[in-house]
């Protein structure tokens, strides 16, 4: 298949297989560089598409235009208003399990002139992956089923050497691997009846805004959790003071190229409170890296976000399980909102965690 071709989920899966052959003796890194350069602009044109159409959609139900519009982008059309809802009404009526027929056949079938549910539903996650700033900077596989990651533990290094002198000692290659099983997020809520009778698009932006950001959140504190645990995360003591950002700077690996700093907010203020009071003047605490704030942090991070990766095998998209009896006397309905996943810091050293005795 072409890569022009490609939907966001096989770019991801290819990118993933590449990761696997770079290693290899007799891989061609020139040709694999030159592929993925052209899988990264295919994954930004896609987004980029998918959020231009939800634009024009949203300009074309505000508007008085009634007829289907003939709206084309390359080869592709866009569905009119009245379409549009009738495919908000169809996914908001299955998710509650009241979806005639009618209704689910027009989310299975794949008719030109009609934007795929997939995209719909893609563009409330990818705003809340967006809003997040650390979900937006980790990186994103969808690999089905359970898969290892190989990364080199440890290796010795190229050397100088004369002609005709003494070959050099074989390289020494230590290689470890991290194990990705995805298990589920989950999150449930009680709604009342009122809610289960909204329809179609004010369904939908109530049930995606209150899973969106709740489940964005739980997965960005598994992303600390296991940066914080990780055996590649380098553990370093030190008083979390002005001095903390260099020490864990120190830390990290060349390849962390990008680092940012994750903290929490009493540890952040702590240090900038420092600033104020030391009697040396401190121009910045935090060496000119972005901080990012998460309440879970037990320390001072310094890490290359995209040496993390999380892997979705069914997707970005929310199951939801709708239980309309367990609590049918109080007048209310259950839903279950959940995504299968998991989050690995692949990069030896990527990490540090900066922490007081």
């Amino acid at each position: 298949m072409e890569i022009k071709e490609m939907n966001s989920e096989q770019v991801e899966a290819r990118l993933a297989e590449i990761r696997s052959l770079i290693d290899a003796e007799d891989a061609d890194i020139e040709a694999l560089t030159s592929e993925v350069d052209a899988l990264i602009e295919r994954r930004d044109s896609i987004k980029k598409s998918a959020a231009e159409k939800r634009a024009l959609l949203d300009k074309v139900a505000n508007s008085d235009i009634k007829p289907i519009a003939e709206i084309k982008e390359g080869e592709t059309k866009i569905m009119n208003a009245e379409l549009r809802n009738n495919i908000y009404d169809a996914l908001a009526e299955t998710i509650k399990g009241k979806a005639t027929p009618e209704q689910r056949a027009l989310l299975t079938t794949d008719a030109e002139g009609t934007v795929a549910v997939s995209e719909i539903v893609g563009e409330y996650v990818w705003t809340d992956w967006d809003k997040s700033s650390i979900l937006s900077r980790i990186r994103k596989v969808y690999i089905p089923g359970d898969y290892k990651v190989a990364y080199e533990s440890s290796a010795t290094g190229a050397v100088k050497h004369a002609e005709g002198a003494e070959a050099p000692a074989e390289e020494t290659l230590v290689l470890g691997t991290v194990d990705f099983a995805a298990q589920y997020f989950k999150k449930w809520i009680k709604v009342s009846d009122r809610v289960m009778a909204l329809k179609g698009q004010a369904f939908l932006d109530y049930l995606y805004d209150e899973f969106g950001h709740q489940l964005a959140k739980a997965i960005e504190d598994a992303v600390v959790a296991e940066i914080e645990a990780s055996t590649l995360t380098v553990k370093v003591t030190n008083p979390l003071d002005s001095t903390a950002t260099i020490a864990g700077i120190a830390a990290v690996s060349d390849e962390a190229a990008n680092p940012v700093i994750i903290t929490n907010k009493t540890i952040w203020k702590n240090i900038k409170n420092e600033r104020t009071t030391a009697g040396a003047k401190i121009e910045d605490p935090f060496e000119g890296l972005e901080v990012l704030f998460n309440r879970t942090a037990t320390g001072l991070i310094v890490v290359d976000l995209d040496g993390v990766v999380a892997n979705f095998p069914e997707g970005e998209s929310f199951k939801f399980i709708t239980d309309e009896t367990s609590l049918a006397e109080q007048d209310l309905v259950k839903i279950v909102g959940k995504i299968l996943g998991d989050v690995h810091l692949v990069r030896p050293h990527g990490a540090a965690l900066v922490k007081a005795a």
